[in-house]
């Protein structure tokens, strides 16, 4: 009897995954994100240490998705009118995700970064800051201070003056990169993909002041970052 239901909740537990995977887009890029890192570590002389890390952020990053996944399910159950506290049900689980995918991004970065050295380029051979895991860092950084600015100026009404996080985030980029590289044409190429990104978010955007603060934030960031390192 029990036996039965021990296999019974393994197949429940299998129908999950296999709902969640059919059902939502993210589990499906997720998966496959997931195949490739595994296939490039089978290939990598990588460490006992650097697998099990591997692992556990590959399976946490799929665990956030299950539990967002539920959570969607079990609010559209409830109510399938709009709801404020349902929306704020569903974006938290989805901000989860969303730290758990950028969590892994950092740690596939530094793992496979020693053995694939895919930012080795010759662009980068004499630059007063070669790329380390200090720009993902930096990066981050810039996440969390963007996030945190948008809450503090949304929690006193000032909505005009939450910065945009794709601008900010864009604008920190490429201002590492123009740092990094030191390179005239590379710094000229990165200053017109920013201001055609800027010209495009200012354009579809009724609001400008977020996007233009979101970019001053961004390259602010930047450069005390690397300042400091």
């Amino acid at each position: 009897m029990w036996l039965s239901k021990l296999l019974a909740s393994f197949r429940f537990a299998l129908e999950g995954l296999k709902y969640t995977l059919v059902s939502q887009r993210n589990m499906r890029i997720h998966f496959l994100a997931a195949l490739a890192v595994l296939l490039l570590s089978l290939y990598l002389p990588l460490t006992k240490a650097e697998v099990l890390i591997l692992f556990v952020t590959i399976l946490l990053v799929i665990v956030a998705e299950l539990i967002n996944t539920a959570v969607e399910a079990v609010i559209d159950m409830v109510t399938e009118e709009f709801h404020p506290l349902a929306k704020v049900a569903k974006d938290v689980a989805a901000g989860a995700v969303l730290l758990c995918s950028g969590m892994a991004v950092v740690v596939g970065v530094s793992v496979f970064y020693p053995y694939l050295d895919l930012l080795s380029f010759h662009t980068f051979e004499g630059a007063p800051y070669p790329p380390n895991i200090g720009l993902a860092a930096l990066i981050a950084f810039n996440f969390f201070l963007t996030l945190l600015m948008k809450s503090l100026f949304h929690r006193i009404g000032r909505y005009d003056w939450e910065p945009s996080m794709t601008t900010s985030l864009a604008s920190c980029i490429a201002a590492s990169l123009v740092i990094m590289v030191g390179n005239l044409l590379v710094t000229l190429l990165v200053i017109l993909l920013t201001a055609l990104l800027l010209g495009t978010r200012l354009r579809i955007k009724t609001r400008k002041n977020p996007v233009i603060l979101g970019a001053i934030l961004g390259v602010l960031v930047a450069v005390i970052g690397f300042q400091l390192m």
